[in-house]
């Protein structure tokens, strides 16, 4: 007597689940991942820019002006002479003032589309102090000086303005304390939407300056090509959003 078959029956052959398909990212997203790669481009050039004003153009910001209003309650308290002050930090400091305003005035009265108008004439300011500062050999006296300081913080201006058309998470490229703040308190309260961004925005004002502080001591005239440079990427980046 042979022992009977214990094989369990088996049920339906399980049918293959659907399969998974790596869609490409929508043309919103990729938009929007394109717009944030360009506001890195332009928060490095500030970064280099900040670096080449206050190391090669005598202790002046023409990207951050809080540090320019410092520089200039310091120098007032100082007791220093008209003269010096005419020479001396007062003047670059209110020079790059009075430039990053009316760029970035100018900057929110063009075409409000993209930005890209105001990167056009960021880009084209940035190739004028390009070549002031190499025809003075890197190396501009008071008056030349002052004029690059007011072309480089205009151009800083309409930085300014675009970034803040572009509309995301209020990167302003230029001054990034209040990108500072938004990602911490957003952090602090559990909205975490646009810390990645916010954190490389940082990131990349820091490498900008590091940039721009090696380069003045290895390569000065390479030193004022990195902005326009990254200006045109992100201009690049931007006529494909």
């Amino acid at each position: 007597m042979t022992a009977a078959s214990t094989t369990a029956p088996t049920g339906p052959p399980a049918r293959p689940g659907p399969r998974r398909r790596d869609h490409p990212p929508s043309p919103a997203r990729a938009a929007h991942r394109r717009t944030d790669l360009a506001l890195l481009l332009l928060t490095l050039a500030a970064g280099v820019t900040d670096a080449v004003s206050f190391l090669g153009l005598g202790s002046v910001f023409t990207a951050n002006m809080t540090g320019n209003l410092v520089m200039v309650g310091m120098a007032a308290g100082r007791g220093e002479s008209w003269t010096e002050i005419l020479h001396g930090d007062v003047l670059r400091c209110t020079t790059s003032f009075a430039g990053f305003t009316a760029g970035m005035l100018a900057g929110f009265r063009l075409p409000a589309r993209t930005g890209s108008a105001a990167l056009y004439g960021t880009l084209v300011l940035h190739l004028f102090f390009l070549t002031g500062w190499a025809a003075t050999g890197t190396d501009p006296g008071t008056a030349v000086g002052a004029g690059l300081i007011l072309v480089s913080a205009a151009a800083m201006g309409l930085q300014t303005a675009a970034a803040r058309r572009m509309g995301r998470a209020g990167i302003t490229t230029t001054f990034v304390t209040g990108t500072l703040t938004s990602l911490v308190s957003g952090l602090a309260g559990g909205d975490r939407a646009h810390a990645g961004l916010r954190t490389a925005v940082l990131a990349a004002l820091l490498a900008g300056g590091v940039t721009g502080g090696l380069l003045l001591v290895w390569a000065p005239p390479v030193a004022a090509m990195v902005a326009p440079a990254a200006t045109a990427a992100a201009l690049l980046l931007r006529g494909r959003a």
